[in-house]
């Protein structure tokens, strides 16, 4: 049993590895300013998780937000989507909970005429909460989002990174 553990154990914490580098890749091409995509470093906090000391769990969250590719315009001068633009934004996270972290990505879809206001799910197995639900507001430099599981819902609060720094 403790060999299946300790495999189980390595193939986790490969698997985080192959995914910390996908969100790194991500993070240096919006750095670069490839495929329209840009860069939001904040915050996560649950609205019901509670640590031992009464503090709502929580943590860094970070993202790159890139236009869905076949949805790229050239109303920019690069030829990127400003996020708050009308299309779908592929949405890259690395998030940070205690000494534990995570990648994962959704597709953000423009919710119909509300300018800002996009809409995203994420399925997770059910003992991690299941089905994810976003709504998120974006403008030019914040991104506002709320989010709920069956097992929690919080909200995240990002600011979009100049392209400047690192």
């Amino acid at each position: 049993m403790s060999r299946l553990l300790l495999r189980l154990t390595l193939v986790l914490v490969a698997s985080l590895f192959t995914a910390c580098s996908s969100f790194d890749a991500h993070w240096k091409d919006a750095a670069q300013g490839r495929n329209g995509a840009t860069r939001w470093d904040g915050i996560w906090k649950s609205g019901q998780k509670v640590y031992a000391n009464g503090e709502n769990h929580h943590g860094r969250l970070r993202c790159v937000l890139e236009p869905v590719a076949s949805e790229k315009s050239s109303k920019c001068a690069n030829g990127c989507m400003p996020p708050n633009a009308p299309g779908r934004l592929n949405a890259y996270f690395h998030a940070n909970w205690l000494i534990f972290s995570g990648n994962y990505e959704i597709v953000l879809e423009p919710v119909a005429g509300k300018p800002h206001q996009y809409s995203g799910i994420h399925d997770l197995p059910a003992v991690f909460g299941g089905r994810y639900q976003y709504a998120a507001t974006i403008t030019h430099d914040h991104l506002a989002a709320c989010y709920r599981c069956s097992i929690d819902k919080g909200v995240f609060d990002l600011h979009r990174v100049p392209a400047d720094k690192k």
